[in-house]
């Protein structure tokens, strides 16, 4: 035992110091063996850490550069959201345009279908016919008896240059003679024709003779509608020329209201919003116009009419016996045509209007008859933006770099460029079928010839003034709407050239106006900038900006060339109440509803225009702001914003010229026109679309994407 006990301890000892008997006939435990290796083998932990640290730098290596990819490609997605979202900016800009131009159109119908039924007929004071508007008190929503009156304009109380016993107009001509038979023509009568003004002074004083009233009678009912025609025929050539300038570019691009290329704008915000390492690695940018390459008259479908008016001609033989007449055919009695083209102090001095009043369906002429456009729902407005990068990540130097690719689209949403004049369109179809949206206008000519029905008396210019309207100006509401119409005494002189000077250096005008007396504005003019104003019919169907003049105008004046409007014949005109001579440039549609309400003149309140009476008729601007809202409503398609839609919290009235908004409203309040919004391309690849209104089934756009 004691041996034993010596041996162990030798063993320990020798275990102590570090070293091991190299030959042992001793038996020795196991655990002491593995005491003795553990304490052999100090620092291969270290190894093992070090490959070990190894395996975690790859896999943080791996997992930051992931993480970048990743960052790289929500930031590549995201500038080309943004890049979209400017380019269908441009896009909604250039609609709003077109669509208060097509609005322009429907307040000079508006303004024709006033002169004819309200000012070309007040003379008359029989009974049973009298005139509405000679009644102070407010009168009800009914039709009135002569419900398709005559252009009589040689009645003392409202025409200056009339002598005080003339009674001709006093009572009704209700005759109604057939309407006259269209006939087609080519369009000589087109561009190219140069207008000799008219006579600087008309007759001061007509007499008692029968040879002279169908001859101003017939005057004024040309006069009026061939200024509805030269008015509408300058805001077409804009609507198509900005059309075109959407449709006609290439590569995707077209030129924004500033005169600059949409496409380089786009690109310029995709560079600016992506990070370093994707602007360094763009490798390809596409950009695609839905427009491009389609033809204007394909998505904009003209509303072509033949319209006609009435006038009280004298028949030939002995008295002054007068009947109605259609205004294409001249007075009856040889010396009253005399009278109209003679140039004073002998006759009208409207030589000019002669062929025009005779000029039949001009289908290939801009200056044929129309109400605007309709807009073709299955060619839809969009803009498409395709990005790729390869960026190069920081712990990934060499190899080939993953390659990302972003691709978004996004379309004008909101937006009215105005009804349909029926209430569906068919996908196939050029333009709308269907009950007619506002009835009481002239049925549309056919696509191929004129429309043709001599016994439809809707060729005479009527309009519906709310959804529904059955009446419009046969109403005795609506023909009594404005204070203070009768005994204006209006001279003949301040009609005389409302259908001329549609030139860049005339005053475009075709409202009441002396151009040889601009400092005195005719009292006319007041009422009919009134009776045009905003109704509840244009708030529906129209994208309406009540600040166009301020907004859009100065900008499409000042980059025409490059939008395409070359023609130095055509005007860039405002609002109906703009005019070149008073200098009133930015007289826009929230004016024509201040002065509808008498505020025109700040120092000089007459009093409101339209009767309260008249509820058709828009109180405020805000009412415009119907197409859309902002803030918190702007993605809420559940709850309807009662308190933003039609009404602005904050108008930009508060702020200086340069902070004026589009709509108006700076904040808290709905808005007008088209603004944007992000879709994907399953949205635009859909064959569900059910936008051709009533009775028509789902289908595709007819122009999706092009690109991958």
């Amino acid at each position: 035992m004691a041996e034993r006990q010596k041996n162990l301890a030798y063993f320990f000892k020798r275990i102590h110091d570090g070293g091991m008997p190299f030959r042992t006939t001793k038996r020795i435990s196991l655990p002491l063996v593995v005491s003795h290796i553990g304490r052999n083998c100090q620092g291969q932990m270290a190894i093992f850490i070090a490959l070990i640290f190894q395996v975690l730098f790859v896999l943080f290596a791996m997992t930051i550069n992931v993480a970048l990819i990743v960052h790289d490609k929500i930031n590549l997605q995201n500038a080309v959201d943004l890049a979209v979202y400017y380019g269908a900016q441009k896009q909604a800009e250039l609609l709003n345009v077109i669509a208060h131009e097509n609005y322009a159109i429907r307040q000079s119908w508006k303004l024709l279908a006033w002169r004819y039924r309200v000012v070309g007929s007040a003379g008359v004071i029989d009974p049973q016919y009298v005139h509405p508007l000679r009644y102070n008190a407010p009168l009800p929503e009914s039709p009135h008896t002569l419900i398709n009156p005559s252009v009589c304009v040689t009645y003392r109380d409202n025409w200056s240059d009339v002598d005080s016993n003339e009674s001709l107009c006093k009572t009704p001509q209700t005759a109604i003679p057939p309407l006259p038979t269209i006939k087609v023509v080519a369009g000589f009568l087109g561009f190219n024709i140069v207008f000799a003004a008219l006579a600087n002074r008309l007759r001061q004083k007509m007499a008692n003779n029968c040879n002279d009233l169908g001859a101003y009678n017939w005057w004024f009912a040309n006069i009026i509608l061939q200024a509805f025609r030269e008015d509408q025929r300058n805001r077409k050539q804009i609507i198509f020329g900005l059309a075109k300038n959407l449709s006609s570019g290439q590569n995707g691009d077209f030129v924004d209201l500033d005169g600059n290329s949409v496409a380089t704008g786009v690109q310029k915000t995709l560079i600016k919003n992506l990070t370093f390492t994707n602007s360094s690695s763009l490798s390809e940018f596409k950009m695609f116009n839905s427009m491009e390459g389609i033809d204007p008259k394909r998505w904009l479908s003209e509303i072509k009419i033949n319209p006609i008016l009435l006038y009280v001609d004298p028949q030939l033989g002995d008295g002054c016996v007068a009947q109605p007449q259609v205004s294409s055919t001249p007075p009856q009695r040889d010396p009253q045509m005399l009278i109209a083209s003679n140039p004073p102090p002998q006759g009208l001095g409207a030589a000019d209007l002669i062929p025009w009043s005779t000029a039949g369906f001009l289908p290939d002429s801009e200056y044929q008859f129309s109400l605007g456009v309709e807009k073709n729902p299955w060619i839809m407005t969009y803009v498409g933006v395709s990005a790729e990068t390869a960026p190069r990540q920081i712990f990934f130097p060499f190899g080939q770099a993953v390659t990302l690719k972003a691709q978004a689209f996004a379309k004008p949403f909101g937006g009215r460029i105005g009804p349909w004049y029926g209430s569906r369109w068919s996908r196939a179809a050029a333009q709308s079928s269907g009950t007619e949206t506002d009835r009481l206008v002239p049925q549309r000519a056919g696509i191929n010839g004129a429309m043709d029905d001599s016994t439809d008396l809707r060729r005479l210019p009527n309009y519906s003034r709310f959804p529904g309207d059955s009446l419009g100006l046969t109403s005795k509401l609506a023909l009594s709407s404005l204070a203070g119409l009768s005994n204006l005494r209006t001279p003949y002189d301040v009609y005389k050239n409302i259908w001329i000077g549609m030139s860049p250096n005339g005053y475009n005008d075709p409202l009441a106006f002396d151009s040889f007396s601009p400092s005195v504005l005719p009292a006319i003019r007041n009422y009919e900038i009134a009776a045009v104003a905003p109704d509840l019919f244009d708030v529906t169907y129209y994208s309406i900006d009540p600040n166009f003049g301020m907004i859009y105008l100065p900008r499409l004046k000042a980059n025409r060339a490059r939008l395409g409007l070359t023609d130095v014949r055509v005007p860039i005109r405002g609002d109906l109440g703009q005019n070149g001579v008073i200098n009133n440039f930015d007289f826009s549609v929230q004016d024509q509803m201040k002065v509808g309400a008498g505020l025109s003149n700040p120092n000089q309140n007459t009093g409101p225009l339209q009767r309260p009476e008249a509820f058709y008729f828009l109180r405020d601007r805000s009412h415009l702001l119907t197409a859309w809202t902002s803030g918190e409503f702007l993605y809420d398609y559940q709850n309807f914003p009662v308190d933003r839609f039609g009404n602005c919290r904050i108008p930009d009235e508060a702020y200086q010229r340069d902070f004026k908004v589009a709509g108006g409203c700076a904040a808290r309040g709905g808005r007008t026109g088209y603004s944007v919004r992000l879709i994907s391309k399953d949205y635009l690849m859909s064959q569900r679309h059910t936008i051709g209104g009533e009775q028509e089934g789902p289908g595709m756009i007819l122009n999706p994407p092009r690109f991958n």
